[in-house]
């Protein structure tokens, strides 16, 4: 399936969709995806110490959202939330480990972050008259079993939209994913058990939360492997 023949989500009622984005991806292109979290992450030390059981690398694209056209950026430099979004980490100028945009995978991120752009698009979280130009942060995360992928809680991410998609599970249990209203009432839960099933959502209107994640097998390497595109 071609981007421009990706089925939009309908996420203009709810503020999010829950989408299979797998037949996004040619097998060639997922095997350079995978790739990363094994080759390409680095130990997420903004992290409190005893709860650093997250390796993660990042990218960043400028998009102007008239043509959906992305730019990566080899500089991106710090990558900075508010506190109001992010208690935890927030106003803090955090550097992760950049995969160059000459590495194959950006051509891979590329084509997943326009597929999310135009399904934002299509629900007007995206808007060329609004929000002519954008950036597009790219986060490579690795949890280890026992870990929490959301440390600060239900929240959101002080984005325009973003998107959620699994890489790979390995020998865990727990990690379901919830989505709640503006007064924290849980609207969905789900669990994204699939290579590339997604989370796309409106930053707006949807605050969202990922239990924590355990070892299924304690003896054996246990994980969990997401990408998360965020516009902002």
């Amino acid at each position: 399936m071609s981007q421009g023949d990706a089925a939009q989500p309908a996420i203009g009622e709810k503020g999010y969709a829950v989408v299979a984005m797998h037949d996004r991806l040619t097998p060639e292109e997922f095997a350079i995806l995978t790739a990363v979290y094994d080759d390409e992450l680095a130990l997420d030390e903004w992290l409190p110490a005893g709860s650093r059981s997250r390796k993660r690398s990042y990218q960043r694209f400028s998009l102007t959202v008239a043509d959906l056209r992305f730019e990566p950026e080899a500089d991106p430099g710090p990558y900075i939330q508010s506190m109001s979004v992010n208690p935890l980490q927030g106003g803090i100028e955090r550097i992760f480990r950049v995969i160059s945009p000459e590495h194959p995978v950006t051509a891979v991120t590329r084509k997943l972050a326009h597929s999310v752009a135009a399904d934002l698009v299509a629900a007007d979280v995206l808007n060329a008259e609004r929000t002519p130009e954008v950036a597009v942060d790219v986060h490579f995360i690795r949890i280890a079993a026992p870990g929490e992928p959301a440390p600060e809680g239900i929240h959101r991410d002080g984005l325009l939209g973003g998107s959620v998609h699994l890489v790979h599970r390995e020998n865990i249990t727990g990690g379901l994913s919830e989505v709640y209203d503006n007064t924290q009432t849980s609207l969905a839960e789900f669990q994204l058990d699939e290579p590339l099933k997604s989370l796309v959502f409106d930053d707006s209107r949807v605050l969202h939360y990922t239990h924590p994640i355990l070892p299924a097998d304690p003896d054996c390497p246990s994980y969990r492997d997401v990408l998360l595109i965020g516009f902002r």
